[in-house]
């Protein structure tokens, strides 16, 4: 696949071809997790790649609790935008702001994704998944006493703790 962008500066056209990356990450345990990041390559006319052309995608350091995730380097990429439109990802808007920057949270196709480095991605994609069954199956309902039920006078009712992709939502049982 090969992206076709208006360089931001002159109008012209240049040529991209991305390609994952996994870099490393921790989940809120410290838990090591692989991170998705997405390269371009500039290429010439016969998908050569001539040089690296831009980090499609920015981390923060957080594992990304939503699959097939990232946020978007609009800082340093002002071209994202026009690849919304060749439907390889989605919009989910949400963003996370640092200085002075914006950084969209898009959600990228599977699809999309094993067609650009499909060995990458299935070893992001098998541990991301094993790791999501292991949160759900051993933290999907939780019965605990929090502080509020332990002070002098408050109701001795446990409260419910679920976890839902690393949120946390307590409700009175």
């Amino acid at each position: 696949m090969v992206f076709e962008i208006s360089d931001y500066y002159t109008g012209g056209k240049i040529r991209l071809k991305p390609r994952v990356e996994l870099y490393d990450t921790r989940d809120y345990t410290g838990k090591q997790m692989p991170g998705l990041a997405i390269v371009l390559d500039e290429v010439d006319q016969n998908e050569n790649v001539t040089e690296p052309y831009a980090s499609l995608t920015v981390s923060f350091g957080d594992f990304l609790t939503l699959k097939n995730c990232a946020f978007i380097d609009t800082n340093n990429c002002p071209f994202a935008p026009q690849l919304l439109s060749d439907e390889v990802a989605q919009d989910t808007g949400h963003s996370k702001i640092s200085g002075y920057c914006e950084y969209p949270l898009w959600v990228f196709k599977e699809d999309f994704l094993k067609e650009i480095c499909g060995e990458k991605y299935e070893q992001y994609s098998e541990q991301f998944d094993a790791y999501m069954r292991r949160e759900m199956s051993e933290d999907s309902v939780k019965v605990s006493t929090g502080p509020a039920q332990r002070r002098k006078g408050a109701q001795k009712r446990p409260c419910k703790q679920t976890v839902l992709q690393g949120q946390i939502v307590f409700t009175q049982s």
